[in-house]
């Protein structure tokens, strides 16, 4: 049995970030202890630490932010035999409940939603020096993927949605997608315009902000196109491209993803990603859409968290995205905080930031 130092915060407690220590117990015959590289801080931590969302563990206080994580095996379960000491690791984020979908292994389809999440709902985080998981739900990581793996996390959210994407077009005899939009220019917009760059579609991502910025840089260096809505809308975008085959909402408001319903192509699929505000009221079309939707054969689908199958798919196309790009994958990591430096840095995410990710051992 031994403690080590963890970041949290009281949930629904605004910038209540502190230090805690917490016991982590040897690994059982089937779990492995990871020490931790470094973790991602993304938009669902900092609603945690401004006191939107969150559940600490059961009979507990604080939680353990964190669920973007990248570590070394510390040590593995005597039934654990295909890790060992060193190994580079990630693990999921979701722990499923008890019905049918995440009993078939599909917890990212829970139908009961009693499922837990680390870092998020109802069961501590990876922003430690050392945490502990079942096997199951660890990933190994290929070892010249040091610099970028903690963004495997956040990659496995885009593999997902076109992942999804994919199986709904089964419905289709013949489907080739040319022409994508992605809406959304924070690291899940340009993760997943990275991916879809990789398999070759033409790919315009769009983002309030002109170019340029650091954003564009990213997102040019891959071959896509950067069109700021200051400057052209997604719905005069969509005129001007003729058929968008497949759009990824990634922005945080609902406005957009109304935009994005109406400017999908034929046969089209628009993934929602990313969560919006309940209180937002505004008028649409609803006609238009619906009659597009209807008349468009389009489909309109929401996706969340990930599966183990997209955890190591991401881990093949971190790979990939470093054969096609050089380096261009770790230049998303902007800012890197030591796990030591004062919780200021934590609280408030730098203007200039794509991915801020806490420095453990430095």
């Amino acid at each position: 049995m031994q403690t080590t130092t963890a970041i949290s915060v009281i949930p629904g407690v605004p910038e209540s970030l502190k230090r805690i220590e917490v016991v982590v117990p040897e690994p059982g015959p089937m779990e492995v202890l990871v020490d931790v590289i470094r973790c991602g801080i993304c938009g669902t931590d900092r609603e945690i630490i401004e006191g939107h969302i969150g559940l600490p563990p059961q009979n507990q206080q604080h939680i353990v932010l964190g669920h973007e994580v990248l570590g070394r095996v510390h040590a593995a379960g005597s039934g654990v035999t295909d890790l060992h000491p060193g190994d580079l690791v990630t693990a999921t984020v979701r722990r499923p409940d008890r019905c049918p979908s995440c009993q078939a292994g599909q917890p990212d389809m829970c139908q009961w939603q009693q499922y837990t999440e680390h870092g998020i709902k109802g069961r501590n985080g990876f922003l430690a020096g050392k945490f502990i998981t079942e096997r199951t739900y660890v990933i190994p990581v290929d070892a010249h993927l040091e610099e970028t793996g903690v963004l495997i996390e956040p990659l496995t959210v885009v593999e997902k949605a076109v992942r999804q994407a994919m199986l709904i077009q089964r419905r289709m005899a013949v489907w080739e997608p040319r022409t994508a939009i992605v809406a959304g220019a924070g690291p899940i917009g340009i993760l997943g315009t990275l991916l879809l760059r990789s398999l070759g579609l033409v790919v315009y991502t769009v983002a309030r902000t002109p170019a340029p910025n650091i954003h564009s840089d990213v997102v040019r260096r891959a071959g896509a196109h950067y069109v700021s809505t200051r400057e052209e809308t997604i719905t005069a975008l969509a005129q001007r491209l003729g058929n968008v085959d497949i759009i990824l909402e990634s922005t945080g408001a609902s406005v957009v993803a109304f935009e994005a319903m109406a400017a999908l192509g034929i046969n089209g699929v628009l993934v929602l990603l990313s969560v919006t505000d309940t209180a937002t009221m505004m008028k649409v079309s609803t006609g238009r859409i619906n009659n597009g939707l209807v008349g468009g054969n389009k489909v309109v689908v929401g996706s969340v968290n990930s599966g183990i199958e997209d955890f190591e798919a991401a881990v093949s196309r971190l790979d990939r995205f470093n054969q096609l790009w050089p380096g261009l994958a770790a230049s998303i990591i902007t800012h890197r905080i030591p796990f030591n430096d004062d919780l200021s840095s934590v609280l408030h995410e730098p203007k200039d930031a794509i991915k801020v990710v806490i420095e453990f051992g430095v």
